[in-house]
């Protein structure tokens, strides 16, 4: 099953937006403008809840995504970049939305 959520500060600012595909946490990183396994928000979601979780739809994770949520500052952290675009298998945001689509269809 498929879930879309925004990951936010306790404070409510948004972070990432984020799926949950079965026992998996992909969240959008838009440097590399795909879907990511993240096991730190996964370590998060299902057991420490430090984050704040909003479920969202399709349309407000492509509002989301489209202003830039999910950026990554490569010069501030440039280590974690290069971990992205190195990951071998990133998921293209289509492909997370249809599986929730067909999940909720």
């Amino acid at each position: 099953m498929t879930r879309l959520f925004t990951i936010k500060t306790r404070t409510g600012v948004p972070l990432l937006v984020a799926a949950v595909i079965d026992d998996d946490v992909w969240t959008y990183v838009a440097n590399t403008g795909k879907f990511h396994r993240n096991p730190s928000a996964r370590e998060d979601y299902f057991y420490l809840q430090q984050q704040e979780y909003e479920a969202i739809g399709i349309p407000e994770a492509q509002r989301l995504i489209a202003g830039g949520l999910g950026l990554f500052d490569a010069e501030a952290d440039p280590e974690t970049v290069q971990e992205w675009l190195d990951d071998p298998s990133p998921m293209d945001p289509d492909v997370v939305f249809a599986s929730l689509a067909a999940d909720l269809g």
